[in-house]
């Protein structure tokens, strides 16, 4: 018996007729990946177009600022995007002030409503609201941010699920984003960017963020985040496709 190679050559040349290299796997053209106006994220290329990429970490690592940045230069681009907003979390205002075009965005907020005689929760409705606008397309980002949910209920959200949007968006342009405190999505093959605090600047001067307390007034300048992107946890060893990427958010006040 001759190597695999020479089998596998013998075998396409039987079946060139019907199927072209049938056995060769297909080439994936490079994908565009999306902005979020973070020089050291956007280097990673952390969102590529037609997939399911999620951000994770705690409250106060920059979640919402990586999402006002993606939703700005998707909606500054001419494109929809929709922000599905499991916990009626999502501030219209900051968004505009982080240069969201309102007006080209659809906010979906969920909320425990019956339905036939059986109320459904917020999140069982955000499920549902992910996959009619998979399947209709029209938008350029998907965002379904689960930051406010429990971690209970997002891992019983099952992993056909993610199967099944991951296989939906693939198709299309469109970034489906999700937001979360931990990974849940990932085994589904998408994309991970982990967000953890490394320090915050307290009125101009850093400060580690082990920082217990404080005594006095004091005030917030910026918290600095370390980004640690992993990919497609299933396709290769994990220490192969990590990448860290740093960044800051300036807290602002409002009067």
């Amino acid at each position: 018996m001759g190597s695999a190679a020479t089998l596998r050559a013998q075998i396409e040349g039987m079946l060139e007729a019907r199927i072209p290299s049938a056995l060769t796997p297909k080439a994936r053209p490079d994908q565009e990946s999306m902005s979020c106006g973070v020089d050291a994220i956007d280097r990673l290329n952390a969102f590529p177009r037609g997939t399911l990429a999620e951000i994770c970490g705690p409250p106060s690592t920059g979640r919402t600022t990586l999402l006002h940045g993606l939703l700005a230069r998707c909606t500054a681009g001419g494109e929809a995007a929709v922000v599905i907003d499991v916990s009626d979390t999502f501030d219209p205002v900051s968004a505009s002030q982080a240069g969201v075009v309102l007006s080209e965005l659809l906010w979906v907020r969920c909320g425990s409503t019956p339905a036939h005689g059986k109320a459904r929760t917020a999140l069982e409705q955000a499920l549902d609201a992910v996959e009619h606008l998979l399947r209709n397309g029209g938008f350029g980002l998907i965002a379904l941010d689960l930051g406010g949910v429990s971690d209970n209920d997002v891992r019983r959200i099952s992993l056909g699920t993610w199967f099944r949007f991951r296989r939906a968006v693939e198709v299309t342009r469109a970034l489906f984003l999700v937001l979360e405190k931990q990974s849940n999505a990932s085994n589904s093959g998408g994309s991970v960017l982990d967000l953890s605090q490394s320090g915050i600047d307290i009125e101009g001067n850093a400060v580690s963020s082990r920082l217990q307390h404080i005594d006095g007034d004091c005030l917030i300048r910026t918290l600095r985040t370390r980004a640690e992107l992993l990919r497609g946890q299933m396709r290769k060893p994990v220490r192969s496709v990590r990448t860290v990427g740093e960044f800051s958010t300036r807290l602002q006040s409002y009067h």
